[in-house]
């Protein structure tokens, strides 16, 4: 996507393995690593699959046929609900009967421990050969050389058919260095009997068009009717917005996919690079070591003033409250296709639509994903890949994402389901997955957004935003110091 590619940014030169071994000792992943590999011979194979290249269906790989070695796979990853977890272990064991030599054990963690325990395992030199990690932590997977290049055993055709703005936030430098393995594509969704209910006619747009929604102040003059009804109503409990879910929830939990949008919305890709408002975008220097002028810009302090104006005006909780829109407390909520399958969980019937983003300057959304990466230091790299490709062939990612809820990475799988062309809600998700951006590339982004979370709190609770902005920018330049 031509925007994407307007803020690619990649590690700094002058950054080797040991900064990011000295500066990530807090932080999300990676410390002592072994080098890259060199280049492997790649074979044609299709988008989605490549049955009889192989023992059975490893998807896009192309790498050379698996060991008759005995062998152990280690992977570690978050725990799913019950669903999700039998259907893991339903590949595994095919994998393994293909494979009789290569044993599978398998480390699940809660999701919020997955970062810390990416930087421990690493740091001990004994890492699990396919870990979880995030596309938003490229430059510093990259940068450390954590992990393996997986274009090297991947076909070009398998990783063209991603969309590219997932592609592009996992690649630096040309190595792709972890794989997104599907979309958050995010939008609003609504309970339109709640509307009904509180004599709110006016309901976001049902569009498929990203730029055919409601901007910032029609999103904020909704809320204030629904606000005003509710108190009318007398019934206690009940909000216009719901709290954040994404993280540990509530503000200031999750900067890189949620309240990024309110500071990156108010600018444009498209402006002079010295721009304030091209700058505000970017969210960081093209070196990817400067916050300061970019975070803190008129056009952030605008978009952080916006967001405040959610508490501020009692339009939602000032600290996290657990599933509102599918406990039917909250009219309006951030959310995505797994809406049906947590509502089918709530046993929540009630009806509900879809609508793009609150729009600034431009509409924004950003990009992030699991991502599982294998471990450079692996001493079983094919077999890991591999197991990956085979995790998310067709067949294995078709069951994975009905059962999960989530949306696919890949767009012959998206070609595949009827829904994207007959169902708005999912009709929106692929023109989301496709007008999206990545989070702005640093080897330091872990210190970037551990940073702003609470500033951003502090922010929703009522402090100054230009002083509180100012006052983090400064904070973030003397974190991303250490890496140049």
């Amino acid at each position: 996507m031509t925007d994407q590619k307007l803020h690619d940014l990649t590690k700094p030169a002058g950054v080797s393995r040991r900064t990011v071994l000295r500066g990530m000792a807090g932080g999300a992943a990676g410390l002592a690593l072994a080098p890259m590999l060199g280049s492997l011979p790649a074979r044609a194979a299709s988008p989605g699959s490549n049955p009889g290249k192989y023992k059975l269906d490893l998807g896009g790989y192309t790498g050379p046929e698996l060991t008759s070695d005995t062998i152990t796979l280690k992977i570690m990853r978050q725990e799913y609900p019950p669903e999700v977890n039998d259907h893991l272990n339903t590949v595994y064991k095919a994998f393994s009967t293909a494979y009789p030599n290569i044993t599978i054990q398998e480390e699940r963690v809660p999701y919020g421990d997955l970062p810390q325990k990416v930087q421990v395992y690493v740091a001990s030199g004994t890492a699990p050969d396919l870990m979880m990690g995030r596309n938003d932590f490229a430059s510093a997977y990259a940068a450390g050389q954590i992990t393996a290049p997986l274009q090297q055993y991947l076909s070009k055709d398998f990783l063209d058919d991603m969309y590219a703005p997932l592609r592009e936030s996992a690649t630096i430098d040309g190595n792709v260095t972890c794989l997104p393995w599907e979309v958050q594509s995010n939008f609003m969704v609504f309970n339109k009997d709640m509307f009904a209910k509180l004599g709110v006619a006016e309901m976001p747009p049902e569009v498929t068009d990203v730029n055919a929604g409601w901007t910032v102040e029609q999103y904020f003059d909704c809320f204030e009717k629904l606000t005003a009804a509710i108190k009318k109503s007398g019934t206690d409990g009940l909000f216009a917005y719901a709290a954040s879910t994404l993280g540990n929830g509530g503000p200031g939990s999750n900067y890189t996919q949620g309240e990024s949008i309110w500071v990156r919305m108010m600018g444009d890709p498209k402006a002079a690079k010295d721009s304030s408002t091209y700058k505000t975008f970017a969210g960081v220097s093209e070196d990817g070591l400067t916050a300061s002028g970019y975070i803190n810009t008129p056009e952030a302090i605008a978009g952080m003033t916006n967001y405040q104006n959610l508490f501020k005006n009692g339009w939602t909780p000032t600290g996290f409250v657990p599933d509102q829109f599918s406990a039917g407390t909250a009219a309006i909520a951030i959310g995505s296709l797994g809406v049906p399958a947590r509502m089918k969980r709530a046993g929540a019937t009630f009806n509900w639509g879809a609508s793009p983003y609150p729009r600034g300057t431009i509409e924004f959304t950003t990009t992030v994903a699991d991502s599982p990466m294998v471990w450079s230091g692996s001493p079983h790299i094919p077999e890991a890949v591999a197991l990956l490709a085979f995790l998310v062939n067709d067949d294995n990612r078709k069951v994975f994402h009905k059962v999960w809820g989530s949306m696919p990475d890949r767009k012959s799988l998206i070609a595949q389901d009827p829904n994207f062309t007959t169902k708005q809600p999912w009709m929106l998700a692929a023109t989301v997955a496709d007008a999206s951006y990545g989070p702005p590339k640093s080897v330091g982004w872990f210190d970037y957004f551990s940073a702003m979370n609470p500033a951003v709190k502090d922010i929703a609770l009522g402090a100054d935003p230009k002083t509180r902005l100012d006052a983090v920018a400064t904070q973030i330049d003397g974190l991303l110091a250490k890496y140049k």
